[in-house]
């Protein structure tokens, strides 16, 4: 883990250097201290026969919590007896649904690779840096495109979408190495699963194909033509390699638009009202797609 080796001249740092200095050595030093202890208080309360719960939460020995602070959230609540009568101040009434769980973040997702024995300490990294190279995912936060789920949809039948198959290669290796296992042993298993895997694939080959073929085509299309109402997908120029936005109408329609060549690109499914283009999302910036649009000019 990354540590403190010297005390730098601060009066050289500039405000950045000195934050991530002072982050270092105080997560370092909150390292070496003994846990921290708290209080969890658990409190059930009946109003007019409707139960409701309280939680309060009391650090007991704070520890490395001093050295290297940390909000929870959580708050104390007062002490309270069993049969206790308590007095309704006030009440709030609140309407809330259900929420899906949070995205995974690119830690959270190095987590779960390594609890399900995917990759390596050093191969993980590489792994979600294809992902995103490969347009799999997009953004800081990971969220899968089209062709992503489109991916899964198709092997889902097959053993190669399962993790046991990786994890299980994974361990054999490892087992090589410790030399629990022997190579020739292995290699010849790992080439029975992968033959089984690639039939199955070739045998169904062509509803694969045109399951990626639509996914990518659903990806790169970006709305409608404003001109002939077709499609408006994202092409390379066969020129100079340059991405932009073409009708799937040409050569009848000749409708183009310029596209950044840098930064994702999503659509929003919605149009221009001042000139009916499509409105994209260049990273976090909605934006109309007509470099012409009078929304752009003044």
């Amino acid at each position: 883990p990354i540590h403190p080796v010297d005390v730098p001249p601060f009066e050289k740092l500039t405000s950045e250097q000195k934050n991530v200095y002072t982050l270092i050595v105080k997560r370092f030093l909150a390292t070496l201290t003994k846990d921290a202890t708290a209080e969890i208080t658990k409190a059930f309360i009946d109003i007019k026969g409707e139960p409701f719960v309280a939680e309060g939460y009391r650090l007991l020995e704070p520890t490395w919590k001093l050295i290297y602070p940390v909000k929870t959230g959580q708050k104390e609540i007062p002490e309270l007896h069993e049969g206790e009568k308590a007095r309704v101040v006030s009440l709030k009434l609140f309407r809330k649904e259900t929420k899906p769980p949070k995205r995974f973040t690119q830690g959270a997702l190095i987590s779960e690779m390594e609890k399900l024995g995917l990759g390596t300490k050093s191969t993980r990294h590489e792994i979600i840096r294809k992902l995103y190279s490969r347009k799999y995912i997009i953004g800081s936060t990971p969220i899968p495109t089209a062709t992503a789920f489109a991916v899964v949809d198709t092997i889902k039948p097959y053993d190669i979408s399962k993790p046991d198959m990786t994890a299980q290669l994974e361990k054999d290796m490892d087992e090589i190495a410790e030399g629990k296992k022997k190579e020739d042993t292995v290699i010849k298993k790992s080439r029975e699963m992968l033959q089984k895997v690639l039939k199955s694939l070739e045998d169904n080959k062509h509803e694969i194909r045109l399951s990626l073929r639509k996914a990518l085509t659903l990806q790169n299309t970006i709305g409608t033509c404003p001109s002939c109402g077709k499609p408006l997908v994202i092409r390379t120029s066969s020129k100079n390699r340059k991405r932009f936005v073409g009708c799937t109408g040409y050569p009848s329609c000749r409708v183009t638009y310029p596209l950044p060549q840098k930064g994702s690109i999503a659509r929003t499914d919605r149009k221009c009202e001042q000139c009916g283009a499509p409105i994209i999302k260049i990273g976090k910036r909605e934006v109309c797609l007509n470099p012409n649009c009078s929304t752009k000019k003044g």
